[in-house]
C-alpha cells in the first residue's frame, strides 16, 4: 500500500477569511471603481471593507436613544409656532407603537415579535426627547400615517424662534 501526501492548509478559517481568498475570483464582476485599481489596491480596499462590515455586523447597540435635534421648532402655514418631531415608524402597526412623557421626556417605543415554523422576527426602536420648557407635555398630540411617519406635534409660545415650514403642493399626473 502506498501513500499519497496531500498538502494541508492550516488557518483559523472563518467567514471573513473565506470571502479574502475568493477576492481574485469576484474582483472580476465588480464595478468599473474596482477594475481601474491595480490589484494589490483593489484587495486592500476589499480587506478594509471587509473588516468595516466585521464591526458593524456584531453591534447590538446602535448608540445612544435620546435625540438631540437643534431647532425642534417649525412655524406653520398660518403663523402658528410648534414643536414638530418625526419618526419613521414603518416597520410597526400602530398597536405595537407607544408615545409616552414622564416629567419632561417624550419617549416613542415600538416593539414587533413575529414567529412562524422555522422563522422569528423581532424589531424593537425606542427613543427619548428631553422637551424644552416651554412645551406642556399634556398638549402634545400624535398623528401616525398610512406610510407609519409618527408625527408629534405641541404648541409653542410666540417668543421660540422657529423657521417658518411651507407646505408644496404634489401635483398628481
Amino acid at each position: 500500500m502506498s501513500w499519497n501526501l496531500v498538502p494541508l492548509f492550516k488557518r483559523d478559517f472563518g467567514f471573513f477569511d473565506r470571502q479574502r481568498d475568493l477576492f481574485s475570483d469576484w474582483v472580476k464582476e465588480f464595478d468599473d471603481d474596482w477594475k481601474s485599481m491595480d490589484f494589490e489596491s483593489s484587495r486592500s480596499r476589499f480587506d478594509r471593507e471587509l473588516e468595516r462590515i466585521r464591526k458593524d455586523m456584531f453591534k447590538l447597540d446602535t448608540g445612544s436613544s435620546m435625540l438631540s435635534i437643534e431647532k425642534p421648532f417649525v412655524t406653520d402655514p398660518v403663523g402658528n409656532k410648534k414643536l414638530s418631531l418625526r419618526f419613521d415608524c414603518s416597520q410597526f402597526k400602530p398597536e405595537e407603537i407607544s408615545v409616552k412623557t414622564m416629567d419632561k421626556r417624550l419617549c416613542v417605543h415600538a416593539k414587533h415579535t413575529e414567529e412562524s415554523p422555522g422563522r422569528k422576527v423581532y424589531r424593537e426602536f425606542t427613543k427619548e426627547y428631553t422637551l424644552p420648557n416651554a412645551i406642556d407635555p399634556l398638549r402634545l398630540t400624535s398623528i401616525l400615517s398610512k406610510d407609519g411617519v409618527l408625527q408629534i406635534e405641541a404648541p409653542a409660545p410666540a417668543s421660540v424662534d422657529a423657521p417658518r415650514e411651507f407646505l408644496i403642493p404634489i401635483e398628481k399626473l
